[in-house]
Order: C-alpha cells, then sequence, then structure tokens
C-alpha cells in the first residue's frame, strides 16, 4: 500500500487560507502523507476564463467519500466553511471517519462557541491547537505540532 492520502477540507478562498493549507500540507507531508487540497484540485476544473463550479462539486463529493482519504476538515472562524461542512457530512456518512480541527483561539467547546457541535459526531476526532504566534520564526514549528496531532489522530480512527 502506498501513502496513506488525507483529503484536507476548509476555507480556501483568501490568501491566509490558502497559505495555511500549503503549510499544513508541507509538514503533513513529511509524516509521510499525501495530501489533496481543494484549491489545487479546482484547477482542473478551471479553463482560463472560468471554473466548472459543477466538476469542482463532484470531485469535492468524490474526495470526501473515498474511503482511500482520511477527510481532515479546518473549522477556523467565527462559522466553519459551508462547503466544508458538506464534504464532513459526506466523509462521516459514508467513511465513518474524520479528523476535524481548530486553530482559532476564539474557542470554547463546552459552549460550542467555535465549533458546531454537529462537527463532532460519532467517528470524529475534533483536535483544538490554538495558534497564537506573532513571528516568522514561529510558524515552521507550530505547522509541525499541528501536523503530529492531525498524525495522532488518524492513528486513532
Amino acid at each position: 500500500m502506498g501513502k496513506k492520502k488525507i483529503y484536507l477540507a476548509g476555507p480556501l478562498f483568501n490568501v491566509g487560507e490558502r497559505l495555511h493549507n500549503l503549510f499544513l500540507e508541507k509538514h503533513l507531508t513529511a509524516w509521510g502523507y499525501e495530501v489533496i487540497l481543494p484549491q489545487r484540485e479546482a484547477l482542473k476544473f478551471f479553463n482560463g476564463k472560468v471554473f466548472n463550479v459543477k466538476g469542482i462539486v463532484e470531485d469535492c463529493r468524490k474526495n470526501s467519500a473515498d474511503g482511500e482519504n482520511v477527510f481532515v476538515c479546518n473549522t477556523d472562524g467565527p462559522d466553519a466553511d459551508s462547503g466544508a461542512c458538506v464534504e464532513y457530512g459526506i466523509a462521516t456518512a459514508i467513511t465513518g471517519r474524520a479528523v476535524v480541527y481548530r486553530t482559532d483561539f476564539r474557542t470554547d467547546t463546552e459552549k460550542e462557541l467555535g465549533v458546531n457541535a454537529m462537527l463532532q459526531g460519532k467517528g470524529t476526532v475534533f483536535i483544538y491547537e490554538p495558534c497564537f504566534f506573532t513571528e516568522l520564526d514561529q510558524v515552521e514549528e507550530y505547522y509541525q505540532k499541528l501536523a503530529k496531532r492531525i498524525h495522532d489522530a488518524i492513528l486513532t480512527l
């Protein structure tokens, strides 16, 4: 069997979200994973002028439902990305497993602040790794730690 694949779901529309995904991919790859990034996959459906949105949707659904992939989802922000939430539902309904993580320090799981309890269903490992770095030289260490926590969570699935 080859490398274990991760489908990395979550927000991917602005520079910060895209950089986050790329940093995390780098560190998950160091753990031996192949990472499927929706922001990269979407380019298969771009003709230079417009995106084939139906093609993107079908590809995201396929990757979420693929039992060979481990679904890993970022739930940062005031509310989790709606597309990622749909993908989470598909992944857990079909594969029965997911890793959900949150780096946003505006979180209180006891009060359902920041992460909807629906994203912590059966077969889900939830990781809370708040990000407090303020300097560029702290970035690599943070992503090493987050990637290790995701790796450890995958081992429990």
